[in-house]
This record gives structure tokens, sequence and C-alpha cells, in this order.
């Protein structure tokens, strides 16, 4: 057995630098999974920020991975700005009422972060696990994009029906969820987190290549061309159909592309020398597949994913499902650290 020569901020460094680490960075995305392995009400570890990272760091110290992920669920920026969500005991918030199916656009304001909704408790979950161990590990802070946001805010069907009608309405949209974003970058920032931009409603399991053109991509381009100002490698993360748009990703001025549903070989010859690659196991495998198939499909993607140019991170495509298998997570960070070791 070998053991880790590097700490997970060191891997991570090396990476974003382009120097070759120990091994392979191991991130798969485990965010309210993390409430199951702590054993806390998924509902405590949305609302309390304190209980979300001792809900990571307990999961860090279980598994063993390369980076803590605070997050829940895609809403948050839309609820601190007036759409309004329901918390049940066990599952994840649920929206009830878009905040745009009451008010105009023109009676919406950019939330403050230390204030409204929720972003004061991912605030406090970030700076909690900084505090704790920000000096060995990424302290990665989930970030929804302007149109993922934008959806939330809205009816979606209507949304997605005025992406053709009145695309002047969802560019107005567009620009609130960027102010919003660059507001709660800021703060992320300032209390030790790396944000990571996550866009799953954009994907071309819920719009076209040529919506995800118009009105997701320069969005995502802008916020982070803005979080470039502080010198920062940022990821974006893009769950569900992201072969149709993956030419399109590579042009979203992205450090890193975490993918889904993609087939590992042709994300290869895509991606390998343009773009460090983050991804991409399947997660209901990981959540509730055998444990001989986790086995093979880890350390065939790990083996062949490793050899990208310009870097590979073995993650899963998605988010590992809140009560997956912790055996299935445990071996999948067990095979994807044998394969992808560099150093002899």
């Amino acid at each position: 057995m070998r053991f880790d020569i590097l700490t997970p901020r060191e891997r991570f460094g090396l990476l974003v630098i382009d120097e070759l680490p120990d091994r392979c960075n191991i991130i798969p995305l485990i965010t309210s999974h993390a409430a199951t392995v702590a054993d806390i009400p998924l509902r405590r570890y949305y609302t309390e920020g304190q209980a979300m990272a001792e809900a990571q760091i307990i999961a860090f110290e279980r598994y063993g991975h390369d980076a803590l992920s605070i997050f829940s669920e895609v809403g948050i920026i839309a609820e601190a700005i007036g759409s309004v969500f329901d918390y049940p005991e066990d599952d994840l918030p649920v929206i009830r009422l878009p905040i745009l199916t009451k008010v105009g656009i023109e009676d919406l304001k950019v939330p403050d972060p230390k204030r409204d909704g929720r972003l004061p408790i991912y605030l406090e979950a970030i700076k909690y696990a900084y505090n704790s161990l920000g000096d060995r590990v990424p302290i990665l802070a989930y970030v929804p994009a302007p149109f993922t946001t934008g959806v939330m805010l809205s009816d979606p069907n209507q949304f997605l029906i005025d992406t053709i009608r009145n695309p002047d309405r969802i560019h107005r949209i567009m620009e609130l969820g960027l102010k919003a974003a660059k507001g709660f970058c800021y703060e992320i920032i300032n209390t030790g987190g790396l944000p990571i931009l996550v866009d799953p409603l954009a994907s071309a399991s819920v719009i076209s290549p040529k919506a995800y053109k118009e009105f997701a991509l320069p969005y995502e381009q802008r916020l982070i061309d803005y979080l470039h100002r502080y010198d920062l490698d940022i990821i974006l993360h893009i769950c569900g159909e992201t072969g149709p748009i993956i030419d399109l990703m590579l042009d979203s001025h992205a450090d890193l592309l975490s993918v889904d549903r993609i087939d590992p070989e042709f994300l290869y010859e895509k991606c390998h020398d343009r773009i460090r690659i983050i991804g991409n196991l399947d997660t209901s495998l990981v959540g509730f597949g055998a444990r001989e198939e986790v086995i093979k499909r880890t350390a065939e993607m790990v083996a062949r994913l490793k050899m990208a140019k310009k870097g590979y991170v073995a993650a899963t495509g998605c988010e590992v499902p809140i009560r997956a298998d912790p055996g299935n997570v445990e071996v999948f960070i067990q095979i994807a650290r044998e394969v992808g070791w560099f150093w002899d």
C-alpha cells in the first residue's frame, strides 16, 4: 500500500500550476451525503452552518478524499433574492413560490450574502471548515451560476418559453443573477473558500446547445472573468448531459471542467490537452450499484483520464446521493488512489 506524500491542499495546488502531484486529486462530490455520514437530520445540515461544516469534516475523516464541499442545493441564491422554499426534515429544500410569479424583475434586489436567506449559513460553514482544516484541505463552495438561479426565480416552463419568445426578459434576469453570484463569491473568497460554479439547469438535459450558448455561457464567462481578478483557478460543474455542449464549455473561460454524462474516451479526446478534467463516474453506480462494478468502472476511468495532459481529478459526475452506500464511496476513493498514482 502506498501512502500519500502530499496534503490535499498541496496536491490541488500542484494541479493548478500544471505540476504533477503524487497522485490524481480525488474529489467525489460529497455534499449533502455528509449529513448521512455524520448521522444528523438533513434539515439541520442545510440550516446550520456549523452543522454543515462538522458533517463535511466527519465525512472527510472517514473517506480521506481531497476537498470539503460546502453545498446543499442550487436554490440558495434564488431564495436570498426572494423565492420561497419549504424545508423538509429529511430532504433538501423544495421550491414553493418562485418570486417572479408574483412580482416583476424591477422589484428584485441583489441579496446581501451576510444577511439574506441561507447565504450567511454557507459563509458560517466555510469559516468553520477553513478554521478547522483550511491549512490542509481545499474548502470548495458551490455557487449556482446565473442561468440556474434564473430558473429558480421563475416559473420554469415560462422561463424556458421566454428563452424563445422574450429573450430580453431572460437577459435581465441573468444580469441580476450575475450580480448576486459576484457578491456571494466575493464573501466566499474573503471567508476562505474557493467558489465553484454549478449550472445544472443549463445542461443539455434541460436546454438546447443553442440556448446554452445564448443565455448561460456568456454569464458563466463573465462570472469566471470576475473571479480571475482574484488569481483563482475556477471550476465549472454541469451535471446531466454534457456531451452536446462540451465544446461550448471549453469556451467558458473555466480552468477546470467538471462533467457528468459523457463518454470518458470522448471526454479525453476533446479536453485532455486543453483543460483540466474533473469526473465523471456515474453517481447512481456509486450510490447504489454493485461493489464489483464500482471497482471496475473506477479503475478504467482513472487509468484513462489520469493521462490527460492538462491534469485530472477523479470524481463522480454529479453529487454523491444523500443515502449512498458508504462502502461504495470508500471503494471509489480506494481504487482511484491506487490507480491514480503518478510518482515512483
